[in-house]
């Protein structure tokens, strides 16, 4: 089995080779650092006598999960080293700010035998922590043999994955076996680890890390925040292609009512940040972009594009109303806990298949406005901006919501432990009361 998936995979980086090369020429992508995609990684990453743990997060979505976890780790096995791994340029950006004492920052190598093999004699991690839905065959079957833990955490299988992992049928079975592991955020994906074939005795609810993360740091957006406060301001965070347009549009309507109002547009993706920022500066409006405001500039503007990474939340605390893209789109919607953290109202639009399982929460709980078009979000958002009452009702929901489902970095750090007891790499627990 493992020799045709490397063969496959193979067939398919083939197949890729010429958008990898289109994107890599036009967007910069995929030549940052390219040696760590094939295992040729930093001297400072070679193993070491104190224990490694690896932790693998796509990109800056579950970096910032990871980062409560990643705490509690440290605070719990101060001896170990930890190296984080990316498959995103984003994802190690915001690593690299959010996880700096993390030993060594790298991208995630190629899932081919000898590639990960190189990866496993440089780093020797004695676990591996892996965020979400990355499920690398030969990547678990190598940690395996060589007596290398590894966990699933904040395990998610959405709507839309789960018919494609389910035509896997049995195949997939063997590798889910391969996880010490697999830490659900909720008890439909946990569900879904069963019927795909993990060991039910490893599945585990420990729910989602993202409840955990902290609120963002005021002080790092003041440049910003100074120019907002009092004003009626608009968020739309984590756009994709499609959704700029309309944001803008709605912005326009609500400038007639509310003539102070600003909008704060956030594309999801980097290589986007020129078109968006020229998008913005049409019909009159004047748009700046976040790296060209100054601390003694007046820096007037209409439309603010945020081109930098990792502010986003932060930001969301001086928001009136924020929109949550990827959600009029087809994409399956982004993370909508970030403005909760701030008691402000969020509005989505029907696609939110990757968080599923948190918009039903927030929906039964009356802290989330989904729409099902352009029409409707316009509409809504202007509607809340012309209802405080309803903006606070809304926005209080959201953070009781929040405040409710915290615990799963703590229910994780007790699977990491009881992971590590097996594996003879920590002492069991010391009864109360005996010396230790």
């Amino acid at each position: 089995m493992y020799a045709l998936y490397s063969l496959l995979s193979a067939a398919a980086l083939v197949v890729a080779a010429p958008w990898l090369a289109w994107q890599a020429v036009r967007h910069g992508k995929y030549r940052h650092r390219w040696r760590e995609r094939v295992g040729i990684l930093p001297k400072g990453l070679a193993g070491r006598s104190a224990p490694t743990l690896w932790l693998h997060a796509v990109s800056v979505g579950e970096v910032l999960s990871a980062v409560p976890l990643v705490a509690a780790f440290r605070r719990e096995y101060p001896e170990w080293r930890v190296v984080v791994s990316t498959t995103t340029r984003t994802g190690r950006d915001t690593a690299e700010t959010r996880l700096r004492d993390a030993a060594g920052i790298f991208y995630f190598p190629l899932d081919f035998a000898w590639i990960v093999r190189r990866v496993l004699a440089h780093v020797r991690p004695s676990l591996v922590l892996i965020v979400e839905t990355e499920i690398w065959p030969n990547l678990l079957r190598l940690c395996r043999a060589d007596g290398i833990g590894v966990l699933l955490v904040n395990a998610r299988i959405s709507d839309r994955s789960f018919p494609r992992y389910r035509r896997l049928g049995g195949l997939l079975a063997g590798v889910l076996a391969q996880f010490d592991r697999l830490c659900a955020q909720s008890e439909d994906s946990a569900v879904r680890l069963r019927e795909l074939g993990a060991p039910a005795d490893r599945v585990v609810l420990t729910g989602s890390l993202k409840f955990d993360v902290a609120a963002g740091t005021a002080d790092a957006v003041e440049v910003v925040a100074s120019r907002l406060r009092g004003r009626p301001v608009l968020m739309a965070a984590s756009t994709l292609r499609g959704e700029d347009d309309i944001l803008l549009g709605i912005f326009r309507q609500l400038r007639v009512r509310h003539p102070e109002a600003r909008l704060v547009l956030a594309p999801r993706h980097p290589e986007r940040f020129d078109d968006v920022a020229a998008l913005a500066g049409q019909d009159g409006l004047r748009a700046v972009r976040r790296t060209a405001l100054t601390p003694t500039a007046g820096d007037e503007f209409d439309v603010l594009v945020l081109d930098t990474i990792g502010e986003l939340a932060a930001l969301c605390a001086h928001a009136t109303v924020v929109f949550v893209g990827g959600s009029l789109v087809p994409a399956g919607g982004h993370n909508i806990l970030e403005p909760a953290r701030y008691g402000r109202p969020v509005v989505v639009g029907p696609s939110m298949s990757n968080f599923a399982e948190i918009a039903r929460l927030f929906l039964a709980e009356g802290a989330l406005v989904q729409v099902p078009d352009a029409r409707a979000a316009a509409r809504e958002i202007l509607a809340l901006f012309d209802d405080p009452a309803r903006r606070t009702t809304i926005g209080a929901a959201a953070a009781a919501v929040l405040d409710r489902h915290r615990g799963a970095v703590a229910r994780t750090m007790r699977e990491v432990s009881a992971v590590l007891q097996q594996r003879g790499l920590e002492a069991p627990p010391t009864p109360v009361g005996a010396s230790r």
